[in-house]
């Protein structure tokens, strides 16, 4: 039996899944909560084995929800149900435990074939089919292929990361990158220090080696 818990400040639709996903036979819905804050409380309570959660909540956001209640046991996963496009909302999520992004308008029988999927852990970006992919923001298909060639990556990357990257492989400066993007020089250098952070480098050397290790260029 999977067991469920829902995240959702909007009643209509936090309601809506519940009797929905309560039809299924193998699926109980094992509380709902209206804030991140009342999903903790409940996770600590009633464990799921998944957790359906969304990003803008009051009192406590979908992101910090799941950082905390990511390694709680029985550790479960995690899919977000959004409105939201927000590239550094949607990578947020995934580093704190997201396994997968939908929007809230996914139709029933689509997201209860995910939650199957990765219950039973077998969910591949890469290989789903474009019905799914119309309710998945693209995001998320690019950063996890970009992870999944580096075992040491701590962090995803955003599309401005990788468009940045792209440029130091190709030997442009920052005051070339700042022209191109029509950002000032200065906040370029600050994204080059992020992504080298997140990359783990120290400089453009590295950071070109680490792009080649990730087929990002």
């Amino acid at each position: 039996m999977i067991r469920i818990g829902i995240a959702e400040d909007q009643a209509l639709i936090r309601e809506s899944l519940a009797i929905v996903l309560a039809l299924e036979p193998d699926m109980e819905v094992a509380w709902t909560a209206a804030t991140g804050t009342e999903a903790v409380a409940l996770m600590e309570r009633v464990p799921a084995n998944l957790i359906l959660m969304d990003l803008r909540m009051p009192d406590m956001d979908g992101v910090t929800a799941m950082r905390r209640i990511r390694d709680m046991p029985p550790k479960p996963q995690m899919i977000v149900l959004t409105t939201f496009h927000h590239e550094e909302w949607l990578i947020d999520a995934m580093n704190a435990g997201a396994t997968a992004c939908f929007m809230k308008e996914i139709p029933p029988d689509l997201l209860i074939t995910a939650i199957r999927s990765i219950v039973r852990q077998d969910w591949i970006p890469s290989l789903w089919a474009s019905d799914w992919r119309k309710y998945a923001p693209e995001i998320q298909f690019r950063t996890r292929l970009a992870a999944s060639h580096s075992n040491n990556a701590q962090e995803t990357l955003t599309s401005r990361d990788i468009d940045i990257l792209r440029k130091l492989c190709s030997g442009a400066t920052n005051k070339e990158i700042a022209a191109d993007l029509r950002l000032s020089e200065g906040t370029v250098k600050n994204y080059v220090s992020t992504l080298y952070a997140k990359l783990g480098v120290r400089h453009r050397a590295e950071a070109v080696k680490a792009a080649s290790d990730r087929a990002l260029y």
